[in-house]
């Protein structure tokens, strides 16, 4: 019993966790209906800043997000403008960002292999306080829950600016009706150079936490990142950014008690899960309609 308890204890940090990895991939489809396939590149690019700025000045990955948050979002602005109109200009932008995006993991990958070279990093346990979190009689490291909180903290800060601002509601619009948010007069432009520099931002922030929950970072960690995110919005359903959290449980849950009972199967079982939501529900559990695969 204690087993099971210490799993649920565990899974529900890595739902937070996994949620703050594939949230701004959806916000980005949802707001867009693009592809992002250099997403798990971000997360990569941004795991690899918390272990440089921890190399050059002791920064734990928390202070971390200080310098990371603002040069991804900072970043992600001319990025923007320099693919997504060219996207938008296509006849399938679809298939197109499919594309381009793709190129563009490409060169991430390989800046990251000239930069760091093909080695396995990690940050040292002592980057947090060794001690550790008492979570109902079970103790959770504090790097892990730190991790964990501040997962919860960024999807709130997304859900805040969604439900709680007039870009936010405007950004709703547009992910429901496109054609008529449109015509209300919405902003296009700028509620998607915000929704494409959040996503960017986001992704990559959690990335600096990848060597407390994952243990480790590479140069071609990013597709697997990718994948993962894509399984968590498909079964949480497409342009939904919050049924994030439902696909984040699904995969943190199953995650988590598949490398307890079933470790052989660790990689296969959520994709398992994954097959079954295609059949049964193929708009994802709180897809749109329109959001089929």
């Amino acid at each position: 019993m204690s087993l099971v308890l210490d799993g649920i204890v565990v899974s529900i940090l890595l739902t937070a966790f996994f949620a703050a990895m594939a949230i701004g991939l959806n916000l980005i489809f949802g707001v867009m209906k693009i592809v992002n396939l250099s997403h798990g590149s971000f997360f990569m690019m941004g795991s690899f800043m918390a272990i440089s700025l921890y190399g050059l000045y002791r920064f734990n990955p928390l202070l971390s997000e200080i310098f990371i948050i603002p040069l991804f979002f900072g970043i992600s602005v001319p990025l923007y403008f320099a693919l997504i109109p060219r996207i938008s200009r296509s006849r399938d932008p679809e298939i197109s960002s499919f594309v381009l995006f793709f190129g563009v993991a490409f060169v991430i990958q390989s800046i990251a292999i000239s930069l760091y070279g093909t080695t396995f990093y990690s940050l040292p346990i002592s980057s947090f306080s060794e001690g550790s979190v008492e979570i109902y009689g079970f103790f959770i490291p504090f790097a892990y829950f730190v991790a964990a909180l501040f997962s919860i903290a960024l999807i709130i800060a997304i859900y805040l600016y969604l439900y709680h601002t007039g870009l936010g509601l405007q950004t709703r619009a547009l992910m429901s009706n496109r054609e008529a948010a449109i015509l209300s007069g919405v902003n296009v432009t700028l509620l998607s150079v915000i929704a494409f520099s959040m996503s960017i931002a986001a992704v990559a922030s959690a990335g600096a936490f990848s060597s407390q929950i994952l243990f480790s970072t590479s140069q071609d960690m990013g597709d697997i990142i990718t994948i993962t995110s894509f399984t968590i919005i498909i079964i949480g359903g497409l342009g939904n950014p919050l049924g994030t959290l439902v696909g984040a449980a699904v995969y943190g849950f199953t995650y988590e008690f598949g490398s307890i009972y079933f470790p052989s199967w660790l990689n296969v079982i959520p994709f398992l899960i994954l097959l079954v939501v295609i059949l049964l529900r193929p708009n994802g559990v709180f897809g749109g309609r329109l959001r089929e695969i």
